[in-house]
Formats: C-alpha cells, structure tokens, sequence
C-alpha cells in the first residue's frame, strides 16, 4: 500500500498486561487503537479523546462478549469489520456517544487483530511473538500517514498482504532460537504503525463516511440500540438511557417480547420501578403473560419484605396487596397481607395504650400542682413520683409519645426539687416554731431522702404544731 511516510514518535499509553488469546494482545490492541483515537482526533476535529475510556473498554472487550456481538469474527474478521463499519455508519447520529464510542473501540480491535502480522501463524510462536511485543510496545517509533478512505474488502486485502511479508522470517528466527531479537524488532515499528493507521482509517471512514450498503437491517439497528439501552442501565446513565429508548421508541419496532427485554434489564439493574412501566406496558397489549405478571408480584412481596423490617407497616400492607392485585396465585401475598394487617392493629392498640398512660400522667402533674398550691406537698409529692412512673412505662416504640414522656419526666423532676426547696423554706412556719432549727432540719432531711412517707409524716406533725398554735393564738384574744 502506498502511502507517504513521516516517521515520528507516538507516545502509546497501555494497560494491564495480559497473554494474547490471538493475534496482539490485549496491551497492544489497547495502546493502537489509544493512539489511533489521537491521530484522529487531531486530524479530523472529532473528539474521541473525551470518550477513549469507552473506547478503550470496547477494544478491551472479552472473546465471549466479541462472539456475542460480532459472531463471525474469528472465521470472517474482515466481514465483521465490514458490517461493524456499516452499522456504526447507520446509527451515527452526528453525536459520538458513550456506546457508540464503546463500539468504535470493539472496531478498532478487530482492525488491529486483522493488521497484525502472524495473525494466520502457529498459535504457539504466534503467542509468543504477540507476548514479546507486550513487553515493548509502549517505546515503539510509529509511522502516521494520510488517512486513506476503506472500502473493506479491497482495503484489508493490501493490508493483510503486507502484514504477511515478514511472517516467514519471523517464524524462521523463533524456531531457530533467534526470537524477538531478529526480524521481529526491527519490523516492529513498520508493523505497529499499519495496524494504528489501519485503525485511524476506518474510524474516519466511519465518522465521516455514508452508508456504503444496504445490509444493514432494521432489526441490526434495533439490536445496536437495545443494547445501548443496556449498556446505560448498567452504567446508571439515566439520561443516555432515556435518549437511546426514545430512539428506539421512533423507530416504531416495538414488540411485547422486546419491552419485556428491556423492563428485565432495568430489573436486574435495580431499576424496579422502571421496569414495572415496562412490564406494565406488556400487560397491556398480552394481559396473559404470567412471566410477567409472577415478576411483578415477586417485585411487590420484596418491597413489601423490606418495609416491614423497617417496620413501616402501612407501607408493607400496600405492597402486599399489590402483589396480590398483580397476580391472585401468588403464594406469599395474600398471607402476608393479613399478616400486616395483624401487626398493625396490635401496633395501635399499643398507641392507644401508650397514650392514655400519658394522658394520666399529665393530669398527675396537674393534680399535683393543685396540692402544692395548697400547701399539702406530701400529696404533691406523692403524684409526682407517681406521674415519674408512668412515663418510664413509655418505650421508644412511637417516637413523638417517648419525647413526650421523656418532657414529663424532665418537668416531674423540676417540680419535685422545687416542692423540696419550698418544703424547708416553708417548715419553720408550718411548725409554728418560727425559724427553728431543728424543724428546718428535719425537712431538710426529710426532703433529701425522696422518702414519701417521711415527708407525710413531717408535714402532718407541722399541719398539728399548726392547728395547735391557731387555738392557743384564739384562746388569748377571748375576754373573760
């Protein structure tokens, strides 16, 4: 092939390594298609840089998923590479997306497979050909030239053709011990280069290029956005994702069994309420399909399952319906429906009682007020450590009625210590013994013991002293 050659130095940036399974191996794909991105991006403005992380996943891709994707590829690479190039040049929508991008990358591997030399080689000098070049693949010099537009068939049959001028020699060097050492090194910049231009070649006929052919199917393009669709589920990209569906929703090729496709990959991403749109929609056109409707069910049982260990009990009941509304032969449903049904008025039933022992606590502190008004804190006093009670019956089940209790609790306490202030303040002149001593002592003590019944029988010897004293007072002011 001819081309005009200026010899520079491209930097190659490369990854893990790793054994080629054929022709280079995973580093050196990587590194020729990074490199390729570069030249392209430079050359022709697109800019592939800003997605070559996908790019470099696709060119990365495993065996098993390139089968998947490209099935012919180790019998026909040229005829994979052709329908890839035509396929990507149908869906181009003037936007490089990640998929897309993704996909440059998984064509860029197939290039660089078919432009590699010993490609069609003994699999065991082959190997290990491709394993030296892994070594030294990111000092090699490459030869960019001027981009060339690719028609496939005749393209790749110069290429090939050229690839395989030194095969020979090469595998002639391996087998009498000479190795990578001989002909290998010093072609290794000439064959590196090819597969790198190669690879700049067809992304600029891809990018730039029309659809050179009419085999491209309307089911091949459904394919490509379907699995775009779930290539940004899996990433989590909602907004690639929801632009991809809506392609495929324009291109009107629907079917029940598609939808139901595509709701199984946003269930199996944890996308659950999308995929119930999905399932939904099917229902819709086949309300027969028990695969769906058992999924929806299941869907709505674990939903369930979860609220009811967060003990959201309402929420459980609702799901558990659903389940049942969505398919009356789920096994669990109706069970656990009733289930809920039982945990929730065994829950209430504890409100209930909960709140009336607040509700008798408070009037406790109520009622204590009143006697301390009155001067009778034995009385006061007595409620209050009754109210103190009630409210450590209270557990943290309902959280607004615990905070209540835990209030009444702070404010027994806080009139319960201002009783005992008052209690010693107001002793001497209960006893009628002015500012005696010994009286403030005993309610001193008294109030300091929290003991009820010492409190009562202190204040009834003062309530006595008191009474005693009011008819001594009125026996003096009586005229004989």
């Amino acid at each position: 092939m001819k081309r005009a050659v200026i010899v520079v130095v491209v930097a190659i940036v490369f990854v893990g390594a790793s054994v080629p399974a054929w022709a280079w191996g995973v580093r050196t794909r990587v590194a020729v298609v990074a490199t390729a991105v570069r030249i392209v991006s430079k050359e022709s403005g697109a800019n592939l840089v800003k997605l070559e992380k996908d790019i470099r996943a696709g060119a990365a891709i495993a065996p098993s998923d390139l089968t998947e994707l490209a099935p012919v590829a180790a019998t026909d690479p040229v005829g994979a590479i052709e329908s890839e190039m035509y396929l990507l040049q149908a869906v181009n929508a003037g936007r490089v997306d990640p998929y897309f991008a993704y996909r440059l990358g998984v064509l860029g591997m197939l290039v660089a497979e078919a432009s590699a030399p010993l490609a069609d080689s003994d699999p065991a000098i082959r190997d290990l050909y491709y394993a030296d070049v892994e070594g030294v693949i990111e000092r090699i010099q490459l030869k960019p030239a001027k981009r060339i537009k690719v028609d496939p068939l005749t393209y790749f049959g110069e290429v090939r053709s050229d690839a395989a001028r030194r095969r020979d020699l090469i595998l002639t060097d391996y087998r009498t011990g000479i190795g990578f050492k001989g002909t290998a090194t010093s072609a290794l910049s000439e064959d590196a280069s090819r597969s790198v231009n190669a690879v700049a070649d067809v992304y600029q006929s891809v990018l730039v290029g029309k659809v050179a052919s009419a085999n491209i199917s309307p089911s091949q393009i459904r394919d490509y956005i379907v699995r775009a669709i779930q290539f940004y589920i899996k990433r989590g990209n909602d907004a690639e994702t929801d632009s991809a569906y809506k392609r495929l929703t324009d291109l009107n090729v629907s079917t029940v069994d598609l939808q139901k496709q595509i709701g199984d990959m946003f269930y199996d991403a944890g996308k659950y309420e999308r995929a119930m749109q999905e399932y939904r929609a099917v229902l819709a056109l086949d309300p027969a399909r028990r695969d769906v409707t058992e999924r929806i069910a299941a869907y709505y049982v674990k939903l369930g399952d979860d609220a009811l260990n967060e003990k959201k009990l309402e929420v459980a009941r609702e799901a558990y319906q659903n389940a049942l509304n969505a398919d009356k032969l789920q096994p669990d449903a109706q069970r656990k429906v009733l289930e809920a049904e039982k945990l929730i008025e065994e829950r209430d039933a504890r409100l209930a009682s909960t709140r009336e022992t607040l509700t008798a606590a408070d009037e406790k502190i109520g009622q204590a007020e009143q006697l301390a008004f009155r001067r009778d804190y034995g009385g006061a006093i007595s409620l209050l450590y009754e109210a103190q009670g009630s409210y450590g019956k209270v557990t943290d089940e309902f959280t607004p009625e615990y905070r209540a209790a835990q209030n009444g609790m702070l404010t027994a306490e806080s009139k319960l210590n201002q009783l005992r202030r008052d209690l010693v303040s107001n002793a001497p002149s209960l006893s009628g013994l002015g500012s005696g001593f010994t009286t403030r002592k005993q309610a001193e003590a008294a109030a300091k013991s929290l003991d009820t019944e010492a409190l009562r029988a202190l204040l009834d010897k003062q309530y006595e002293a008191e009474i005693n004293r009011l008819k001594a007072e009125t026996a003096g002011t009586i005229t004989p």
